[in-house]
């Protein structure tokens, strides 16, 4: 049973179920705190009418015990008129003696009341008279030459009156909390929910018209202004990622197009005239040849920028920059002994936190970058790696071609290159400064250029060195 109500509460609409929640809150905290006063209120005057009681029969018993002679039943069958003056409505006031005959009593009211009965001990105690509650207290008292008692009977109505008025606007109010809570919760649901029901037309939106649409920003500061600030800026990342994304298939698009089509040309060649012909199957084949390793490179090149976006960091690995520099430079002088390399480590170089993989990957980006675009009259390039201030400097210069102001903000972006015709002559796909840049930020680090055509570039980036234990 409560299970189905769970789930039939789960289906309901939320502004529904903030109001049910509402309501319910309210309405039991309002009948708690109904019961506890009604119960209290009940207490207070049952204990305020047998106080009543108790001080009318102390107060004719003492009337009566003071006076110098004991009354004799003559003197009590006189005394009526005493006890209307005492008498309250509701109630009854009688004395009796031993066998229980009524000597004198005073009725101020229509009500039941009990057959008399003798008692040798003062005793106040709730009764019930054919379904009404009534107080009946007793005293003895001692005559002239008999014994008799003291009762009075107080019947309950008052008592009945006021607590069903109290019950009544009890009621009432109860009512009326439950109402008003209900109308209040749901307009301050609606009013909740708006910046909800906002972001969900603004999603549809989207959904049919694209990623320009945002949400209006609301002048309140809280959580849900807070929400509707983080979409419109993830929506902005995804507007930024997804117009990336484009000019990243449209750039690899006509990246492969090029080389497919220099395939194309030379196999429709060797199909027609190549077969027969040693000169032109030679020069066809070695440019097929070269076309596939530019398209292999390519290939290569887009896989790591995938990798780069989503690298597999490990934070407890750590890569001693000292050790990977001249590891890497050494491999360098062998495979290219035309040039210079010049390395300046600092000897104090703590371990970073960065794959050793990635840190190599990104060196060979930029030492192949200084290889490539250095002039021929200066094959130098020097390294240098060095601390200040918490954070590992590495910078890569050489004395090349350089670049033009005007290209050294895009340098970074995807396939970009400064001169296409000589950057395809070296097999340059314009990646790698991209991939780099990117596992490099992965890190919290940065990367910076400084060129000056003709005049050689400076690449340094920057890693945050861990702090000392």
């Amino acid at each position: 049973m409560i299970k189905k109500i769970s789930s039939q509460f789960n289906h309901l609409r939320w502004q529904t179920k903030l109001v049910l929640s509402c309501s319910t809150a309210i309405f039991f905290t309002f009948f708690l705190f109904s019961f506890l006063e009604y119960h209290t209120v009940s207490k207070w005057m049952l204990n305020r009418e047998e106080i009543a009681i108790n001080r009318t029969l102390n107060d004719i018993t003492t009337f009566y015990n003071a006076k110098a002679n004991k009354p004799n039943r003559g003197d009590l069958k006189k005394s009526s008129a005493f006890l209307r003056k005492m008498n309250d409505k509701d109630q009854l006031i009688r004395i009796y003696d031993q066998e229980g005959h009524i000597l004198v009593s005073d009725k101020n009211g229509e009500f039941p009341v009990l057959e008399a009965a003798p008692t040798k001990k003062q005793v106040t105690q709730a009764v019930s008279i054919e379904g009404d509650e009534a107080f009946v207290a007793r005293a003895p008292f001692q005559g002239d030459n008999f014994s008799g008692t003291v009762e009075i009977v107080r019947h309950l109505n008052n008592y009945r009156r006021m607590m069903g008025n109290l019950f009544l606007v009890m009621t009432v109010f109860g009512i009326a909390a439950i109402v008003f809570s209900a109308i209040s919760g749901f307009l301050l649901a609606k009013q909740l929910l708006k910046p909800v029901r906002d972001l969900a037309k603004a999603m549809k939106q989207i959904k049919q018209t694209g990623f320009q649409d945002r949400m209006n920003g609301y002048k309140q500061k809280d959580e849900l202004t807070a929400l509707t600030n983080v979409f419109n800026e993830m929506m902005d990342e995804i507007e930024k990622s997804f117009l990336l994304q484009k000019q990243f298939v449209e750039d690899a698009s006509h990246e492969l197009r090029t080389p497919v089509s220099i395939l194309e040309g030379h196999l429709s060649l060797l199909d027609r005239w190549g077969k027969k012909d040693p000169a032109i199957l030679d020069e066809s084949l070695d440019a097929s040849l070269q076309e596939v390793k530019r398209l292999k490179k390519l290939i290569n090149d887009l896989l790591h920028v995938t990798r780069a976006e989503h690298p597999r960091l490990k934070k407890d690995e750590k890569t001693d920059i000292t050790e990977t520099l001249h590891q890497l430079v050494k491999n360098l002088e062998i495979i290219h002994p035309d040039y210079s390399f010049f390395l300046e480590v600092d000897s104090t170089l703590p371990k970073i936190t960065i794959s050793r993989q990635h840190m190599e990957q990104i060196m060979i980006i930029l030492l192949d970058n200084a290889i490539q675009y250095s002039s021929n009259n200066n094959k130098v390039i020097s390294v240098t790696a060095k601390q200040e201030d918490g954070q590992i400097f590495i910078s890569v210069v050489d004395s090349g071609i350089g670049i033009p102001s005007e290209h050294l903000a895009k340098v970074f972006n995807r396939f970009y290159r400064v001169d296409q015709a000589r950057s395809r002559e070296n097999g340059g796909t314009g990646l790698g400064l991209s991939i780099a840049q990117r596992l490099i930020n992965k890190y919290n680090g940065s990367i910076s250029i400084k060129s000056k055509e003709g005049s050689g570039t400076n690449v340094t980036i920057m890693l945050p060195c861990p702090p000392r234990k």
